[in-house]
């Protein structure tokens, strides 16, 4: 009897449900947008309560499309990772909005906890993570010290804290876990033990007793007892960028996979020693299958990739929808010089410089929309090879080949440029969704469909076509040429909040 999973992806700028058949094609789909909230310059706010009331909505239209008589597995949870939820444990009532992983508000919590500790990387040989306003640890302590209800109720032990995964499967099954991705960006979980550290907990102010239990990526967490779904056992959670690269099969060590979406995320298999990263680099757990010891990464994280573009629509008004990027930057060969830095909450990875802000270098009386367009698309491309050359240089691996995903991937010109700036083939695959497909995979072993990845892979490699391939083409002068500019913008771009300051 044929069969399906859903996962229910949960992103920064919207959610969906995907259902899944016994083959691992995606056969029913809803997607919905939730709210940006913005209350000051750096932050970036959700309302929980209406991203349940779209896993609802999601859920129940996806389920509906498929007819009476479905049978489900499984349920598998992706999401946005670091972002931080605290809710009342029995009512299930948030206490405060949910903070959001690229929310600079706890920029002064990073600043004192970096002179306690003794600077910004000394906890790294622990959570494999810098110091970072990213991560959700320094969230989670601004919400403790500025939100008194939050601090009353975990004083009362009447508050449980995670991030959106651990939220949404309570509000599925009144189960209180997260997923071993995601407590590996907390800043709370040792990752060579894959336990909450007493050290970290104390140093935050965090009590263990408000955090959810971790768990692997296909353990079964419990049936929904609520939601078209309901009956049906959540048998997988796993951040999104760990879900992407499960998605693309990136199952052996160096192979490197990379997220086109609200931001870039790049992911590196590095197997299963953790190695610290002196490159600017995050060391994360990829993925752990029940009973298996887990496979670990290396991650580059960009901030502005999609979010860039919708820049340039929403608040520079020079587009008048998102695809129209793309043929912009066709109309000329080059920027004309322009290069955009868009930091707009500082740099991530490999830089890591918070107080760095968005420029644009090169304009001329020249420069025209189309450039602009352009640069936006080089830019991307740009911090992504930043990332590479800081991967290549930790894992001693030259990447030729980048395994590509996300909404942006349909966008040919940046697709290209990405070829010819990283100097390496970049292969899309047929399916583009590949974060739900990965949490997919994983709800559908955690449900006892299949018995390793391998036998995944064997499955997906004889069914789907073959991917879509750019190779480089760009002369190496132009390569040199791009590099030395998009060097002096990023110089350029650094230190901006401190010199504000210092004007002031």
């Amino acid at each position: 009897m044929s069969w399906y999973v859903v996962a229910i992806d949960q992103g920064t700028t919207s959610t969906r449900a995907i259902a899944y058949d016994d083959q691992l094609n995606a056969k029913a789909s809803y997607q919905v947008a939730h709210k940006q909230v913005t209350p000051s310059p750096g932050w970036l706010q959700h309302d929980p309560k209406e991203i349940w009331g779209n896993v609802e909505t999601c859920l129940k239209e996806c389920v509906g499309a498929l007819g009476e008589g479905a049978v489900f597995k499984g349920i598998g949870i992706t999401n946005q990772r670091e972002t931080v939820v605290v809710w009342d444990k029995e009512t299930g009532e948030p206490l405060y909005d949910a903070v959001v992983w690229c929310d600079l508000r706890s920029q002064e919590v990073v600043d004192r906890i970096e002179k306690k500790i003794g600077g910004k990387d000394s906890l790294r040989h622990k959570t494999g993570l810098p110091c970072s306003p990213y991560f959700s640890a320094f969230k989670i302590m601004w919400l403790i010290e500025n939100v008194p209800a939050i601090k009353q109720a975990l004083e009362a032990n009447t508050a449980i804290i995670g991030t959106i995964d651990t939220y949404l499967l309570w509000k599925l099954t009144k189960r209180h876990c997260i997923s071993v991705c995601n407590a590996s960006r907390t800043f709370l979980m040792d990752i060579n033990t894959r336990q909450w550290d007493d050290e970290l907990l104390d140093i935050f102010g965090v009590p263990k007793s408000a955090l959810p239990t971790i768990v692997t990526n296909t353990d079964n967490l419990g049936v929904a007892t609520c939601t078209a779904l309901e009956g049906t056992p959540v048998t997988s959670m796993i951040g999104d960028q760990h879900a992407a690269t499960v998605g693309q099969l990136c199952y052996n060590i160096g192979e490197t996979k990379n997220t086109y979406g609200t931001g870039c995320f790049l992911l590196m298999n590095i197997g299963k020693e953790p190695k610290p990263s002196t490159h600017g680099l995050l060391t994360t757990i990829c993925y752990q299958i029940k009973g298996e010891e887990p496979y670990y990464a290396f991650e580059g994280s960009v901030v502005q990739a999609g979010m860039l573009i919708t820049w340039l629509k929403e608040n520079m008004e020079i587009l008048s929808n998102v695809a129209e990027v793309e043929t912009l930057a066709a109309q000329v060969e080059d920027t004309g010089g322009v290069v955009i830095v868009p930091a707009f909450s500082g740099l991530f990875a490999p830089h890591w410089k918070e107080e760095a802000r968005g420029v644009i270098c090169g304009l001329t009386m020249y420069t025209r929309k189309p450039h602009i367009c352009r640069a936006a698309l080089t830019s991307i491309a740009m911090q992504t090879v930043d990332v590479i050359k800081a991967m290549e240089l930790d894992s001693g691996i030259k990447t030729t080949t980048l395994k590509v995903d996300g909404g942006m991937t349909v966008n040919k010109v940046l697709m290209q440029l990405q070829a010819d700036l990283a100097s390496l083939t970049v292969s899309v695959p047929a399916d583009k969704e590949t974060t739900a497909r990965g949490a997919a995979i994983c709800a559908a072993i955690g449900a006892g469909c299949y018995g390793s990845l391998q036998e995944v892979k064997d499955i997906i490699t004889a069914n789907d076509p073959p991917p879509t391939t750019f190779s480089p083409s760009m002369p190496e002068k132009v390569i040199k040429d791009n590099r030395i500019k998009w060097d002096k913008a990023i110089e350029r771009s650094c230190n901006w909040v401190e010199l504000d300051e210092q004007e002031q």
